[in-house]
């Protein structure tokens, strides 16, 4: 009896471990399952802002440049963004200004922490929308003071404004982790210190989008 009660508590301590590494892998694949995978998304995208609620006879279209890149959790992307801004001012069609000198440069440099929603589930596709924050250091040549807005100042150092920015684009896949990217941004500036009023304009802009096939901690991604 005392052999066979022995065999039996090994037998059961045997099942017991069994048992105990069982679940301790099915724990392990199902906590594996649960794991945010991170890849890396960057870009780069040039537009032509182009402000609205303005006299378009001075304030011109213009260019823009601007690269980011982002945490890539799969539906989410975190992101920041560094971006150059130029607008053509005719200082010549600006009432009250002494010896207007054409076309003048008002610039903007931003950089721009922001959330992108993306629907990743879509082969040759990349539809997504953000809203980004907008850190704004807006730059004019002084003209003296009395004409309005922006377009007579004192100061040609750039200012600081605070900003919003939001995005509707889509990537179109390329080849491998690559996507032409198209869409259109809305954008606003607020005063800060150095508009007498909100500025608004939009900004039709085409890109490419790099978004890696690896888990930037381990293995594969999506």
């Amino acid at each position: 009896m005392t052999s066979v009660g022995a065999k039996m508590k090994k037998t059961a301590a045997c099942a017991a471990l069994v048992a105990l590494l069982m679940a301790s892998g099915a724990s392990t694949a199902s906590a594996q399952e649960r794991r945010v995978e991170f890849r890396f998304q960057g870009g780069l995208e040039i537009g032509v802002p182009i402000f609205l609620e303005v006299d378009s006879s001075i304030v011109k279209p213009g260019g823009s440049v601007m690269g980011w890149a982002g945490f890539d959790i799969g539906w989410f992307v975190l992101d920041f963004g560094l971006g150059f801004q130029w607008n053509a001012i005719q200082t010549n069609n600006i009432p009250e200004v002494i010896g207007p000198a054409g076309l003048e440069p008002l610039t903007r440099l931003h950089f721009s922490p922001g959330v992108r929603l993306q629907v990743p589930t879509i082969d040759a596709v990349l539809p997504y929308i953000t809203g980004a924050f907008d850190a704004n250091i807006w730059s004019f040549p002084a003209f003296g003071r009395g004409c309005g807005w922006y377009y007579c100042r004192d100061d040609a150092r750039g200012k600081f404004a605070p900003g919003f920015t939001g995005k509707l684009g889509l990537g179109i896949h390329l080849k491998n982790q690559m996507y032409l990217d198209v869409g259109v941004q809305f954008s606003l500036s607020g005063k800060g210190f150095f508009f007498d009023r909100t500025q608004y304009w939009m900004e039709p802009f085409i890109g490419f989008i790099y978004r890696s096939d690896k888990d930037r901690l381990s293995g594969t991604g999506l």
